[in-house]
């Protein structure tokens, strides 16, 4: 029989096994978390509450199948050595861990100053601050803010920004004010039900800061070899798409607006000092004394996520060191292939399930069978792994006690 592990069984983790299950290969599936839900449960700010419904269930129906066996709890480099998994002679290791590190803010001085944050722990806040037991990182949200980045991911971090804003000054006057109910209609509109006037509040709002211009921030994809007809609608997609959402929550774009440094006032960040862009071939290029100051109360960093390095895991810099993009296929490592967000960088669900299913679809046939001796072995060490967490093997009662 093929027995694989999986590290991750989020989207790209999940997907691959329920292609893998479905002929015939068994797969093991450690995740860090109690529930493997990565980013779907962390990093999708909680509005998107059908949207995770939805995975939930999917990612559910593929851990209880009778070919997984689910470790939850177990984080690879701090829990389990890559060494220590990697001497049992799997089929295949797929790492669909994610990316979960920050990408660094280019002056790291930044990090010393509690009113700047990274924006993994910033949605992570965002999503649980609310229920009990929370522990994470505590966030104090004020107004002027500055977010720096460009996407989707940016975007949510200003859409929390906002949303956070008026519910300081109105939760008290609101019944059963719900955080949720106004991302669904629109800060402007959601005020509107309960008679008070946005401008009322005096909020001047968060500012994104992109060193690019708008028809460059990646909101919507370019397919590659696009003919110019493409290429503009996409770009006119991308305005549309910013200014929806300028429009729906009241937040600043500062473009082809490039951060040179920290503007520091008696020891306190209240902003950063930056240079303005002309976008010359395609290329953000600065312009000759256009040096300034954009003042901000707190700074968050959207730049992007890397996965974590771990120890023996072949690294490229700060990305993992991949030798085939399209079959995850990692550097000096046997057997050993990546998917989803931790080799893409892409965060999308569609983008990591494209990625499992094609890693799945190049590697599948590659695959063989464990000899009786290590389906023994590794039988011992998931009910190892299993009982360190007190995870009994029933998936739904785990569930059901988180």
């Amino acid at each position: 029989m093929k027995v694989v592990l999986i590290i991750g069984g989020a989207v790209s983790g999940s997907t691959a096994a329920q292609k893998l299950t479905a002929e015939g290969v068994r797969c093991i599936i450690i995740d860090q978390n109690h529930m493997p839900y990565g980013k779907i449960e962390d990093g999708l700010p909680r509005w998107h509450d059908k949207q995770r419904t939805k995975e939930y269930l999917k990612i559910d129906d593929i851990m209880s199948h009778e070919l997984v066996d689910f470790v939850p709890l177990t984080r690879l480099g701090k829990d389990l050595k890559f060494k220590d998994i990697y001497d049992i002679d799997w089929s295949c290791i797929y790492f669909a861990n994610g990316a979960w590190n920050d990408r660094a803010f280019p002056f790291k001085e930044i990090e010393s100053y509690p009113n700047f944050y990274y924006q993994n722990p910033f949605v992570y806040w965002f999503n649980h601050y609310h229920e009990s037991g929370y522990s994470g990182t505590n966030v104090t949200v004020t107004d002027d803010a500055l977010v720096v980045g460009g996407g989707l991911a940016s975007i949510d971090v200003c859409k929390i920004l906002q949303l956070e804003l008026v519910k300081q000054k109105v939760e008290s006057k609101i019944e059963n004010f719900d955080i949720v109910e106004m991302e669904h209609k629109g800060i402007s509109k959601y005020l509107e039900m309960h008679d008070i006037d946005y401008g009322s509040l005096n909020i001047n709002g968060a500012t994104l800061v992109y060193r690019r211009d708008i028809e460059n921030m990646p909101l919507t994809t370019i397919p590659e070899n696009a003919d110019d007809q493409i290429v503009e609608k996409r770009k006119l997609a991308r305005r549309k798409v910013l200014k929806n959402m300028q429009e729906k929550f009241l937040f600043k774009v500062a473009e082809c607006t490039q951060p040179t440094g920290l503007h520091v006032v008696n020891n306190k960040l209240e902003g950063l000092k930056i240079i303005k862009n002309e976008i010359v071939n395609g290329k953000p290029i600065a312009i000759n004394d256009s040096a300034g100051i954009l003042n901000g109360s707190m700074i968050v960093s959207s730049i992007g996520s890397l996965p974590e390095p771990i120890e023996g895991i072949p690294m490229d810099g700060s990305t993992y060191n991949i030798v085939d993009q399209e079959s995850g296929k990692f550097d000096e490592l046997d057997k050993v292939h990546g998917m989803g967000n931790a080799i893409t960088g892409t965060g999308n669900i569609k983008a990591s399930r494209v990625s499992a299913k094609t890693v799945g679809d190049l590697t599948i046939d590659l695959l063989e069978d464990v000899n009786s001796e290590t389906s023994d072995l590794i039988n011992s060490k998931v009910k190892e792994w299993q009982k360190k967490v007190s995870y009994d093997g029933n998936y739904y009662e785990w569930k059901a006690k988180k």
